[in-house]
């Protein structure tokens, strides 16, 4: 049986001690690049695969290994384009820290005791858009390592956390359909919380919603229309279920069939802005002649669709970027941060002016 090829293999036949080897694979600013380079060209020659996973982090106490984790189905990862673009930046980041990255989803239809949360190790997590009190976010809290959260629910100082101002993001929206002359202005949201359904919601629920983004990006729009001179508490508030151009579609088509006076409609998604638009097409209402459609996100088709979607641009792709830096950072000095990232309202052709009445 052929030896097997070691650290203190390579070490031997270049007459280095191990621990120079070792450092070219897990600390490589400790070593000029022609020393590295030396080391992995005899690395290859000998027939080396690589520093053992299990070994390193017995000795290490480390994984080199992130997680992330959601609360969707695993499929929503590459279906929804608002987390895909978010995801590139988390794996571009991670990919130039040779770090791993895991991903954890926990369905609404699995406990989580029977998901990979509690058993995955990792040396920090990243918690993408989880709602207040989810019991995953407990289990990656119990781990006691680096978390950074994404969007929600914010923690203050107990973790890092990466953002916008969703709230300012849902005013840049009021102010721009306030000026254009709307008043019969209604609003769709994805989800409340876990268990969300299409419905017409109260304000009472709204103020109650789980997912801190909802209540942020409606309370921001509210305090538009207040500002304005319109009582918020008449505004129509409509729930989708989900966060998909379809349901948004089934969505706006009961909200706008019970309210056929709305001339703008404010959607907490560029998903459910499309599928809006889409419902107005249905009930023969030209956009934005007979309703105007803003969105929030910014994902690719916002552009492209026809019309294109007035909607809150936010960096979907630097916000992966950023949390992961934050999270790689915090692995290696504890120092937990914050980091609230710009936004601004793109204004393209899915508003204009409410029709006049006769």
């Amino acid at each position: 049986m052929p030896r097997r090829v070691t650290l203190q293999t390579i070490a031997d036949h270049l007459e280095v001690s191990r621990t120079t080897v070792s450092n070219a694979y897990n600390r490589p600013d400790q070593l000029t690049p022609e020393l590295r380079k030396k080391i992995f060209d005899t690395a290859e020659q000998l027939g080396y695969g690589g520093p053992d996973a299990a070994a390193r982090m017995l000795r290490t106490g480390t994984t080199r290994t992130i997680a992330l984790l959601f609360t969707e189905d695993l499929r929503y990862v590459f279906n929804d384009p608002n987390t895909t673009l978010f995801m590139r930046g988390v794996a571009e980041t991670s990919a130039l820290a040779g770090t791993g990255l895991t991903l954890l989803p926990v369905p609404a239809s699995m406990p989580v005791e029977d998901t990979a949360v509690g058993s995955t190790p990792a040396d920090g997590y990243l918690v993408f858009s989880v709602a207040d009190g989810h019991p995953a976010l407990q289990a990656v809290l119990r781990h006691d390592v680096p978390v950074v959260i994404v969007d929600e629910p914010d923690l203050g100082t107990a973790t890092s956390f990466v953002g916008i101002d969703d709230r300012r993001g849902g005013r840049l929206a009021a102010d721009h359909l306030t000026t254009l002359g709307h008043r019969e202005i209604a609003v769709l949201v994805h989800r409340l919380g876990p268990g969300s359904r299409r419905r017409r919601i109260t304000m009472a629920e709204l103020d109650s919603a789980s997912l801190r983004i909802v209540r942020e990006r409606v309370g921001g729009l509210l305090d538009g229309l207040a500002t304005a001179g319109m009582d918020p508490a008449g505004i129509t508030l409509w729930e989708a279920g989900d966060n998909d151009p379809d349901v948004g579609r089934d969505a706006a088509l009961e909200l706008l069939t019970a309210h056929p006076d709305t001339t703008a409609l404010f959607c907490t998604t560029d998903q459910l802005a499309i599928g809006a638009t889409q419902a107005a097409t249905a009930l023969g209402r030209t956009v934005p002649t007979d309703l105007s459609v803003v969105g929030f996100d910014d994902v690719p088709r916002a552009a492209s669709w026809k019309p294109a979607l007035t909607t809150v641009r936010q960096p979907l792709v630097e916000k992966g970027r950023v949390a992961a830096e934050l999270l790689l950072d915090q692995v290696r000095t504890g120092t937990r941060s914050r980091v609230d990232l710009p936004i601004e309202l793109v204004v393209r052709s899915s508003t204009a002016p409410p029709p006049r009445r006769n």
